[in-house]
């Protein structure tokens, strides 16, 4: 880890990072409803290494999935996506609504929730997770190959 504390600028310099994927994305069933994944990514010029996860859970109660994924470095979320239907920025009037990111978060500093722009799939979780990866500057592993979600 870098020496210097983790703050809102060593978090968005480790975001901008090129960076790749360096195990295989596998997703796996963690009960009849959701599937999930974890997975190691490398800085392309660091000696840093991030946790990729990923998740995708079918809601019976609203009859739809939903889905979302992180990308953290020492338990601190670099950026993270979720379909949640709000959320409250802290010091901030009004709310961020529908699915959006999270950054910034540590034990102290606040999770903000922000639109991504290009925004990401919310129609197909491969999609989504392509589209999240591009956003985090890391390289779409050839590898992947897309989940058939139920």
């Amino acid at each position: 880890m870098p020496k210097e504390k983790f703050t809102e600028e060593l978090c968005e310099e480790l975001f901008r990072m090129p960076k790749y994927v360096a195990s295989t994305i596998m997703w796996e069933p963690e009960n009849d409803a959701s599937v999930k994944f974890r997975a190691q990514v490398l800085s392309r010029n660091e000696p840093y290494g991030f946790e990729l996860v990923g998740y995708w859970q079918k809601r019976s109660k609203y009859n739809r999935a939903t889905w979302g994924f992180s990308l953290t470095f020492h338990r601190h979320c670099i950026r993270s996506y979720d379909m949640a239907k709000q959320h409250k920025n802290p010091g901030e009037v009004g709310k961020i609504r529908g699915p959006h990111k999270h950054r910034y978060s540590s034990s102290r500093i606040p999770r903000y929730a922000y639109k991504p722009n290009p925004e990401i799939s919310e129609q197909d979780p491969n999609q989504g997770l392509m589209d999240f990866l591009k956003e985090a500057n890391i390289e779409v592993p050839e590898s992947y190959q897309a989940y058939m979600f139920y």
